[in-house]
């Protein structure tokens, strides 16, 4: 079985993980046991990683009942994308005005940004929205889905 590393963003890899407690962060986790690069072999240490655990679970009563192993597929430059997507939530925390800058960043399927902006309609002036009187505004009304729209 080729072992791929677990970080490498360039291809697509397929790692195992198994979910336990990690002394070092002293919290439960998942951690990457391996990484391939081919389903097939990653399909079988998954199910040989599995069966190594019924019998610790069955003979030893100390053996925590929450430790499992799963699968994740890692698409190529996901790990890219996921810092792209913290970095515009530091920027936003830290009131960093999302300009065109955001644009140009890839981000994960799961990742949306919405900017609210108001102006004249040529768009040439822009002034921020204070987007927490729009919610307050709009959070007593209840639209349907055809009238539903933003003011």
């Amino acid at each position: 079985m080729a072992c791929v590393d677990a970080v490498e963003d360039s291809i697509r890899r397929f790692a195992v993980r198994h979910y336990r407690y990690d002394p070092e962060r002293r919290e439960r986790r998942h951690v990457v046991v391996a990484a391939f690069a081919d389903r097939g072999a990653f399909e079988r240490f998954l199910r040989r990683t599995q069966r190594d655990l019924e019998p610790r679970r069955d003979q030893n009563p100390g053996f925590d009942p929450k430790k499992y192993a799963s699968g994740i597929t890692y698409e190529p430059h996901h790990r890219m994308r996921a810092a792209n997507g913290r970095l515009i939530r530091r920027a936003m925390a830290h009131g960093v005005p999302l300009g065109d800058w955001v644009d140009q960043l890839e981000l994960s399927s799961d990742t949306w940004v919405i900017r609210f902006e108001t102006g004249d309609a040529g768009g040439s002036r822009r002034t921020p929205l204070d987007v927490d009187a729009w919610w307050r505004r709009g959070r007593g009304r209840r639209a349907s889905a055809p009238e539903a729209r933003l003011d």
